[in-house]
Parts: C-alpha cells; structure tokens; sequence
C-alpha cells in the first residue's frame, strides 16, 4: 500500500506544508493583561500538546523514508510479478503432465510458489518493522500475522518435502486452510496498519494548521478557514479510528477507500485558506 496512501502520503504534501510563510501579520497592539484560560482553552492546551507528543519525529521519519518505500514497492511489485509468471507457467506444466506425473507437478509447483510466497513476506515485514508514523499496536500484529502466515508456510514446504500429501485433494485441504486462516488474518493486519499511517498523517496536517493559527495567527477569514479544515480532519480522524474496530476485509478496505476520498475535501479546505491569505496580502501590498 498497501491502495499506503493519501495513501495519505501524496496528497498530504501537496500545498500544505509550505505557503503560509509569507501570510500577513498586523502589527500587534499594546500587550494587555492576558485572561486566565477557560476550561475549554486549558482542555485545548492539553489536547494539543498530546497531538504534538505523538507527532513528534512524524515529518522526518516520513521524509527519510520515502526512498525506502519508494524501493520497495517497486521490488515488491517484480516479485509478485516473478510469482504470477511461475504460477502461469505451472498451470501450463501440469496440463502437460500425464496422468501419473499430475500430482508430482502439482507439488513441485506449489511448492515453488510457496518458496516466493516466503522471499516476498520476508520483505514486506522487513519493511513494516521500519516503516515510520504507525502505532506500536498495529506495527505488532502486523508482523505477527505475517510471522504466522510464513510459518505456516514453510510447514506446507516441510510437508511436500516429506510425501505428507498423498493426493491433490490433501494439498487442497492445506491451500483453504492457508488463504481462510493465514493469509486472511495477515491481509486484515495490513489493512489496519494503512489506516492507522493515514491517521497519523490526519494528526500531522492537523498540527500544522493549527501552528499557522497560533504561530502566525492570520485573518479572521484565514483563521475560520484553517478551523474548518481542522475539524474536518479531526472527523476523519476519528472516522479511521472507528475503522480499525472492523473484522472484515474487504468492509474495511471498501470503507477506507471512501474515507480517502472524503479526506480530499479537508485538503481542499486548507487549499482555500492559503488561498485567501494569498489574496488577501496581495490586497494589502497594493493599499
């Protein structure tokens, strides 16, 4: 992913972390004595510095990644790639096979698919065990689901080399229980780990909104802008969050891939505040 991104990736960096360097700032007023802070404010404190906690190191493990991720995915494609030629060509081949030999190819192929099924997993957990920006909880299961799934794997490996199946009907009993057990709980951990990157990424934009508030506190119009693409993400956040509860698959893949199209309206939202601080201090440069 990974369909990792958005992902969130992609769209998050495009025309939001720059722009509002040169957003137009009044001159500040004579200091007056500061207010005590409502409950609210405080509560508002306290949630941000939790979201800045959390993002800490975000932008920069994102960054440094990048040619990483970048690498494996075009690696990971060649190798599934490799593997869908190896499983055409083993369909061809037990055509071929006489009736004697069906079984004996069946075997040596599966178990040849089975060897890249390792080569490819092997890599991909490798990549989640450094992939940046995704809570420990999700990092975890992915990785043990794609521990358990090689396991088993390479117990079928252990099997077929042994003569344990002696009939395609016994190899088939092995194939079900592989994709109904192993590789379905694997691809729901996968899925979950997406959704949880794309939390964090909503949790990163939303930070950075919010620094243009408070660091460079903009016009009012700007301001209500930047608050409305806040929430709109602080919705989707907690859209994801809502996601991850899901059992099933393809529920969840189906319902995730609506929740990255919405989130292209908060994107958008921020688009339209930089835009009207771009109007607007073109407006005061020509007073």
């Amino acid at each position: 992913m990974m369909i990792f991104v958005m992902p969130m990736d992609a769209e998050a960096r495009v025309g939001l972390q720059p722009g509002f360097e040169n957003i137009h700032i009044d001159p500040e007023p004579e200091p007056e004595p500061e207010p005590e802070l409502t409950e609210q404010q405080q509560k508002d404190i306290i949630e941000w510095a939790k979201r800045v906690q959390q993002n800490a190191g975000f932008w920069a493990g994102a960054m440094n990644f990048r040619k990483v991720e970048s690498s494996f995915r075009k690696a990971h494609e060649n190798r599934r790639q490799k593997r869908r030629e190896k499983r055409l060509q083993c369909r061809t081949d037990i055509r071929k096979a006489n009736r004697d030999a069906i079984l004996r190819e069946t075997l040596h192929c599966y178990r040849a698919t089975l060897s890249q099924d390792l080569e490819i997993l092997r890599k991909q957990k490798q990549f989640v065990e450094a992939l940046p920006g995704v809570r420990e909880e999700y990092r975890g299961g992915a990785v043990f689901h794609i521990g358990n799934l090689m396991d088993a794997i390479s117990t079928i490996i252990t099997a077929i080399d042994a003569g344990v199946y002696g009939s395609k009907e016994s190899l088939q009993d092995a194939k079900v229980n592989l994709g109904a057990v192993f590789r379905s709980h694997k691809r729901l951990a996968m899925t979950r780990l997406r959704v949880d990157r794309s939390k964090a990424w909503m949790n990163h934009l939303m930070i950075r909104l919010h620094e243009v508030q408070t660091d460079l506190p903009p016009p009012e119009e700007v301001d209500a802008k930047l608050q409305e693409a806040i929430d709109c993400l602080k919705d989707q956040e907690e859209v994801r969050e809502e996601l991850l509860a899901m059992e099933d698959n393809e529920a969840l893949i189906e319902a995730f891939r609506q929740a990255q199209s919405d989130a292209k309206i908060c994107i958008e939202m921020a688009r339209s505040a930089h835009e009207l601080n771009t109007e607007l201090l073109q407006m005061k440069n020509e007073e």
